[in-house]
């Protein structure tokens, strides 16, 4: 409904006006109604009213006055005047103060009525147009912010323009603050705490960027964005090179850290990369930044960490003592002592505080521990990745040393049970599982060595030959033998729906069924179905 109001400073007219037609049959709300133009003017601050209908003669502000100081505040606003005045020229400077219509006194509401009907399309056809031009203006705003992130994404990616000389435009227009010198990247990454997803909330990002921007924007010449993984990064030009400029820089940042954490009851990391010598220099700084961002892993979170206070990493560091004491562990079977050396190992890598390239390559080493484990214990790994794995992308997806020692305990003893499980069973209890899961899976199309293998903690390949030496044939042809017989018997109890009966026994295409079928019993499925098909 489009929302108007009626000003005039004799109460009766205003009701006879109220009641005199059907507002909301010709789409309108009477919103408010004012005795004069003042209060009208403080009535359109809090209402979005759309038409106001006024008397041109009224005590404080009359109506052309009324009229003219709403256009100039609410250009949108369609206005009739009512006068008791017939002359032409009256009611001509009475549109020159942009009224859209007028009437005269006593109104004839027939009159009303269609200069409403009129003033009705006019104001939704401005209100469409309104509408498409914000949707323009939005996309526009969009658009562009698009393009200035990937513009700046390109900087920090070293695949942009090294400095204003190579694109003054896109400077000008995405990066209007950043001039052609010193410059220094600092890089602010939301903490993940106990039960967080691998993606943050939109808001939190959000808000990150808006404190930042609130500590940093106006005191020193900066941009802000959001990088590839959504974390806020400042490109800052500092006054000057020197230790006490960077200090100012770090107890700034060490303000935002605080401030998300006391005002947003979260806590993030802010990294910071050295100051380089112009913008060719800024995909090392944000590198840096990045890196340090991740050295919360060990040296903790809800903190500012400069690049040149990192650990430094170790030239070679000689991890072998790892694959040796774990392989006595597992060979004994000994998960407690396992979990205990995995927990001490990586507690002291904070403990000492290491680098970071120190705990990817003890991970890397734990996961190809158990792939030799493994290996001679004839054991299915595919489960946790197998060849794919990386521990970088471990590493930093669940970021918190507590949940890394949690990954790495759960995976030993999930292999320490398979084992369990496999000394437990002789290869002939171990054939008896598989084929209880044949009999019980048979049906689905999709059933193979592999699914039957991982069912019972087995490699396929030892499955496969401990199978054949129990049974006399492979999985696959029992699995087959096993279709078919339950194909059989359910044709002899009657079942003459071919289809059916080959999708119920686990095969997609019952041509390829019935070749199966006349293979292993030497008579096509028609000789029990009594159907004319030819095989």
């Amino acid at each position: 409904m489009i929302q108007a109001m009626i000003v005039d400073d004799e109460y009766l007219i205003r009701e006879r006006l109220k009641v005199g037609v059907d507002w909301q049959e010709l789409g309108f709300e009477i919103a408010g109604e004012a005795e004069n133009g003042e209060e009208a003017l403080l009535l359109l601050e809090h209402a979005p009213i759309r038409l106001a209908i006024v008397d041109i003669n009224m005590p404080i502000v009359d109506g052309l006055a009324f009229a003219k100081a709403a256009q100039h505040r609410f250009p949108e606003l369609r206005i009739i005047i009512l006068t008791g005045y017939g002359s032409f020229d009256y009611a001509r400077t009475a549109l020159q103060a942009g009224v859209s219509d007028y009437l005269l006194k006593p109104v004839n509401m027939e009159e009303l009525t269609q200069v409403l009907t009129a003033m009705s399309a006019k104001i939704r056809e401005d209100m469409a147009r309104h509408s498409q031009q914000e949707d323009f203006r939005q996309s526009v705003r969009e658009s562009n912010t698009i393009l200035r992130r990937t513009f700046i994404q390109s900087l920090l990616d070293g695949t942009g323009p090294s400095g204003p000389e190579h694109s003054p435009d896109k400077w000008r227009q995405f990066c209007p603050n950043l001039r052609d010198d010193a410059l220094l990247v600092m890089v602010f990454s939301i903490d993940k705490a106990p039960g967080d997803g691998k993606e943050q909330p939109p808001w939190k990002r959000f808000a990150v960027f808006n404190i930042v921007g609130e500590l940093f924007s106006g005191l020193r010449p900066c941009e802000l964005t959001l990088d590839d993984d959504d974390r806020t990064v400042l490109l800052v030009h500092p006054h000057d090179g020197n230790s006490r400029e960077k200090e100012w820089l770090e107890r700034r940042g060490a303000e935002a850290v605080e401030a998300v954490r006391r005002f947003l009851k979260f806590t993030v990391t802010a990294g910071i990369g050295h100051i380089a010598q112009g913008p060719g220099g800024i995909p090392q700084s944000y590198k840096e930044a990045v890196l340090a961002c991740k050295h919360r892993t060990i040296l903790g979170g809800d903190r500012v960490i400069p690049f040149e206070r990192l650990p430094k990493p170790a030239l070679k560091a000689d991890l072998s003592f790892i694959r040796e004491t774990l392989m006595v562990q597992l060979r004994l079977g000994n998960k407690a002592a396992v979990e205990h050396e995995l927990r001490q190992w990586l507690e002291g890598i904070v403990r000492q505080k290491l680098s970071l390239d120190t705990l990817y390559m003890t991970v890397y080493e734990l996961v190809a521990t158990l792939n030799l484990y493994a290996a001679e214990s004839k054991l299915d790994m595919t489960f946790y990745g197998g060849d794919t794995f990386n521990p970088v992308r471990l590493v930093d997806e669940l970021e918190r040393m507590e949940e890394i020692a949690d990954w790495a305990a759960a995976l030993f003893g999930r292999v320490l049970e398979q084992t369990h499980s496999l000394k437990q069973s002789t290869p002939a209890k171990l054939v008896d599982k598989a084929k209880l899961f044949i009999d019980g899976q048979y049906a689905d199309p999709d059933l193979d060595l592999n699914a039957i293998a991982k069912s019972i903690f087995i490699h396929p390949s030892y499955l496969s030959r401990i199978f054949k030496n129990e049974t006399g044939y492979s999985v696959v042809e029992y699995m087959t033998r096993r279709r078919l017989n339950k194909a059989k018997e359910m044709m002899e109890n009657g079942c003459k729906n071919l289809l059916f009966v080959s999708e119920s026994v686990g095969y997609k295409d019952p041509h390829y069924f019935s070749k199966c079928f006349k293979k292993h019993f030497s008579v096509p499925p028609s000789r029990f179905t009594g159907s004319d098909s030819r095989e």
